[in-house]
């Protein structure tokens, strides 16, 4: 799901305060500027603020933060889990339970605005296919584009990328 304007959600925590762009200026108000409560795009704090705001929302959704990734979101109960990652403005989730997914769905629609991506088949060059069997993953398209990019489509594949019975041996240095 894509949170739609992600950057302009998150509440600023310090006071800020910006003029009037140039060229924008109204006779007589020259001295006038803003006092801004929630972000802007373009703003330093912005990312920050964004993160901070969806952040307390899901501690505040029993989710707990997985040890080796702070932008993994875990949320489980004894027979159903619900994983959520955050990138940037993005959310890519997974769980267990369809109903559980549906209304993980309809609450942060509720919260954001949003825009339902579908089923994910790409991320970062990674074709993912999603099967009544299992998940595959892989990169063929990506690295199909790269053997195009290098002028190497033609070429054969090779279940071992490197020259067979080669023996390598440490190189000594000649002396001069």
């Amino acid at each position: 799901m894509d949170v739609k304007s992600a950057f302009l959600n998150g509440v600023l925590e310090e006071e800020i305060y910006v003029e009037y762009p140039l060229g924008y200026e109204i006779e007589g108000v020259d001295d006038k500027f803003y006092h801004l409560k929630k972000a802007l795009y373009g703003l330093k704090q912005a990312p920050s603020a964004w993160y901070s705001h969806i952040d307390s929302y899901f501690m505040s959704n029993n989710f707990s933060i997985s040890n080796g990734e702070p932008t993994l979101y875990i949320k489980q109960s004894i027979d159903m889990f619900l994983t959520v990652v955050l990138y940037v403005d993005v959310l890519i989730f997974m769980g267990s339970d369809k109903a559980l997914i549906e209304e993980f769905k309809k609450e942060m629609k509720g919260e954001f605005e949003m825009t339902n991506l579908g089923l994910l088949k790409f991320l970062f060059g990674i074709e993912v296919q999603q099967l009544e069997h299992g998940i595959f993953i892989s990169q063929s398209k990506y690295t199909e584009v790269i053997l195009k990019r290098f002028r190497m489509e033609t070429y054969k594949p090779a279940p071992t990328p490197t020259t067979m019975g080669i023996k390598l041996r440490k190189k000594t240095p000649r002396r001069v």
